[in-house]
């Protein structure tokens, strides 16, 4: 092998033997410049010559074939891992949410299958209907007054009491006004009648009409 100092340029030839496979230390014996020679190894022939098939010909290079990357399954196993670990946290630490909420659809479920009860509507409280019996009204001119007389009858379920009388006077089908009087009568059974008297002031001018009525 040829061996050429770095300093002075001067050239050896030297048994690669004597340099040995790990190499050594050499001296120049022109300029006396040390350093540490290795044993120069021809570079390996290639796997792959690459020739034209014809003069001014491209070469076809080898398609490049990329490896395929290998599928995680540690990765996979670790986040299944973690995952499975959350998911029992978040089952204790709301266990008792969890129970209460399945307590709850196994009640309403229950109560699902259960036919509904019938519902009984209830009865309208008992009313009393106090009205004027028409047949045993009537309207008489007593010392230049008008003076109303009849009866009350109670047609409810419920004793009751009036607390006005209302006349409508009329002419023909026409309204010529209304007039109302404080009569306190009662109080009054269910089918008990009771008999009033009412003095009038004049009624208005063509009246030929009066419909009474308590309140």
């Amino acid at each position: 092998m040829i061996v050429t100092c770095s300093n002075c340029a001067a050239r050896y030839a030297v048994d690669p033997l004597a340099v040995g496979p790990s190499g050594r230390t050499v001296e120049c014996a022109r300029c006396h410049h040390r350093w540490f020679q290795r044993v120069e190894v021809p570079p390996a022939p290639p796997d792959l010559v690459i020739r034209p098939p014809s003069p001014g010909a491209t070469a076809q290079l080898p398609a490049v074939i990329e490896p395929k990357p290998e599928f995680g399954w540690n990765r996979v196993l670790a986040v299944a891992a973690v995952v499975v670990i959350l998911i029992a946290a978040a089952a204790f630490v709301f266990r008792q949410d969890i129970m209460a909420m399945m307590t709850n659809e196994a009640t309403a479920g229950h109560s699902a299958s259960v036919a509904p009860a019938k519902m009984t509507v209830p009865e309208p409280p008992a009313r009393a209907q106090l009205e004027i019996d028409v047949a045993a009204s009537r309207i008489e001119l007593v010392d230049g007054h008008y003076v109303v007389q009849g009866e009350i009858v109670n047609t409810g379920q419920a004793t009751g009491s009036t607390n006005t009388l209302k006349l409508t006077f009329k002419r023909d089908n026409s309204v010529l006004g209304e007039r109302s009087y404080a009569l306190v009568q009662g109080p009054i059974a269910p089918g008990a009648r009771l008999g009033f008297r009412q003095t009038l002031d004049d009624p208005p001018e063509g009246t030929t009409d009066i419909v009474p009525a308590v309140e």
